[in-house]
C-alpha cells in the first residue's frame, strides 16, 4: 500500500472539469477523467456504475481493461448480485481491498464476480456517487497489483466522485429522456401503422363483401333465374322425359358448385374442419388447376399441428396472410413454383411462402396494399412478417414468425 498520496488541489479540480466539459457520452467522460487523475489515483481499470430508478439494476461504463461488467457486454445486472452491492444500498460509504482475488466480500454466493478473476484485478477502491444524499451509483478504481490504495486515496476518490455525480446524473436523465422519446415515437408509429392498416383491412372487407354480392348476382342468381324459367317452361308439358330434366340437374349442380366456391372464399371452412396445412394445400391445389404457368405447388409440414392449437382468430389471420401470398405469386408474379413451409417449435411458429416468380417489383394490376394488409394482419396477432428475395435472388420469400408465448394469449 502506498504510504502517502498527494491531495487534490484546485488546479486538479479545474483540469477535471475542463476535461469533461462538453462531453455527452459516458465513456468519453470516463476516459477524460482517467487521463487527468492517473497520477493521483493509479488504475488499470476505471468504471462508473449507475443504478436505475428503483435501485434494482445497474449498468457500468469502463475504460482501461475491458471486463464483462461493461454495458457493451452486459446490458444490465442486478444490484443484488453486484460485488459492491453494500455500497449501492448505502450500507457502507466506501470499499478498499488489497487483493480482490481473495477478499470474500467480492465472492459471496451468486455474486457477479467472474470479471475480477478474468481481468486479474487485485487492488480495488470504490466510493459512492450521490445526489442530494441519495446513492445513484459508484466510482471504482482497480489495479493489477496488490496493496495499491491508502487512506488518502479514499479522500481523493470521494472528491472526484462529488465532482462527477451531478454530471453523470444529468447524462443518465438525458439518456432516459431520449429513450423515452424514442419509445413514444415508435409506439405512435406502430399505432399509426395499425390504424392505417386497419383502415385498409376495412376497405378490403368492404371490397370482399361487394365481390361476394357481385358473385351471387352474376353467377348464382343468374343460374337460379335460368333454372326457374326452365321449370316454368316444363310446367305446361303433361309429361317429362329424362333428357329434358338433365340440363336442369346440371345447372343445379353447377349452381351448388359456384356457391361452395363463394362460401369457401368467404369463410375458410377447410381450415375449420381439417386444419391449417390441409386448408393451405387446398388453396395451392386450386391455383395449380386454374393456372397455366404453375408446374409445382406443395406444402412442407414440420409441426403444422401447432397452428391448429392456436386461437381461431390467429389461425384465420395466418391462413389469410398465406392465401394472399399464394394469390400474389399465382396471379401476378408468373411463378412456376410455389412452396409453403410450416415449422412449429417450442418457442416459435414459422410459416414461409417461397415462389420463383418475378420478385418484389410492383406489377400492373397488383394491389398496392397487399403486403401492407398482410403486415397489419400479422401485427394484430403479435407476429412479425418479412418479405425478401427468394433463394439465389430469384422470386420472393415471405416469412411469418409468431412467438408461441404471444400466440397463446392472443384471442
Amino acid at each position: 500500500m502506498r504510504s502517502k498520496t498527494r491531495g487534490i488541489d484546485m488546479p486538479v479540480v479545474v483540469a477535471i472539469l475542463r476535461s469533461i466539459a462538453g462531453q455527452f457520452d459516458f465513456r468519453a467522460v470516463i476516459r477524460a477523467i482517467s487521463q487527468e487523475i492517473q497520477d493521483l489515483l493509479p488504475h488499470n481499470h476505471l468504471d462508473v456504475a449507475l443504478m436505475n430508478a428503483d435501485q434494482t439494476m445497474v449498468i457500468a461504463y469502463e475504460t482501461g481493461l475491458h471486463t464483462e461488467w461493461d454495458a457493451d457486454t452486459t446490458a444490465s445486472a442486478e444490484v443484488a448480485i453486484s460485488p459492491i452491492r453494500d455500497l449501492f444500498l448505502g450500507r457502507i460509504d466506501h470499499i478498499v481491498t488489497d487483493d480482490a482475488q481473495a477478499d470474500p466480500r467480492f465472492h459471496f454466493e451468486g455474486a457477479f464476480s467472474m470479471p475480477i478473476f478474468a481481468a486479474g484485478l487485485r487492488s480495488r477502491l470504490h466510493v459512492p456517487l450521490k445526489i442530494e444524499g441519495r446513492v445513484i451509483g459508484a466510482l471504482s478504481f482497480s489495479t493489477l497489483e496488490r496493496s495499491t490504495y491508502c487512506d488518502g486515496d479514499i479522500d481523493n476518490a470521494r472528491i472526484v466522485a462529488d465532482i462527477l455525480s451531478s454530471y453523470f446524473f444529468a447524462l443518465q436523465q438525458s439518456e432516459l429522456a431520449r429513450r423515452t422519446e424514442i419509445q413514444q415515437v415508435e409506439a405512435e408509429a406502430r399505432a399509426e401503422g395499425l390504424r392505417i392498416g386497419a383502415l385498409h383491412l376495412t376497405e378490403e372487407l368492404e371490397n370482399a363483401r361487394q365481390a361476394i354480392g357481385m358473385d351471387l348476382h352474376d353467377q348464382t342468381l343468374a343460374d337460379l333465374t335460368r333454372i326457374t324459367r326452365d321449370l316454368k317452361r316444363l310446367e305446361v308439358k303433361p309429361s317429362l322425359r329424362g333428357g329434358e330434366l338433365q340440363p336442369i340437374q346440371e345447372d343445379i349442380t353447377h349452381c351448388l358448385r359456384e356457391l361452395r366456391v363463394i362460401i369457401d372464399n368467404a369463410r375458410p371452412s377447410v381450415l375449420q374442419f381439417f386444419g391449417f396445412c390441409h386448408a393451405i394445400e387446398a388453396v395451392l391445389d386450386r391455383w395449380a388447376k386454374r393456372s397455366a404457368t404453375l408446374l409445382q405447388c406443395r406444402i412442407r409440414d414440420d409441426g403444422g399441428r401447432a397452428i391448429d392449437a392456436l386461437p381461431e382468430n390467429t389461425q384465420v389471420a395466418l391462413y389469410r396472410i398465406v392465401q394472399e401470398a399464394i394469390n400474389n405469386a399465382g396471379a401476378h408474379a408468373g411463378a412456376s413454383s410455389i412452396e409453403v413451409y410450416v415449422r412449429g417449435a417450442v418457442d416459435e411458429i414459422r410459416v414461409s411462402v417461397v415462389d420463383n416468380g418475378r420478385g418484389l417489383a410492383p406489377l400492373p394490376g397488383q394491389r398496392a396494399g397487399g403486403i401492407g394488409n398482410m403486415r397489419t394482419r400479422a401485427s394484430l396477432i403479435g407476429a412479425d412478417l418479412s418479405v425478401a428475395a427468394g433463394p439465389g435472388g430469384v422470386g420472393t420469400c415471405l416469412e411469418i414468425r409468431l412467438p408461441t408465448a404471444v400466440a397463446a394469449v392472443k384471442n
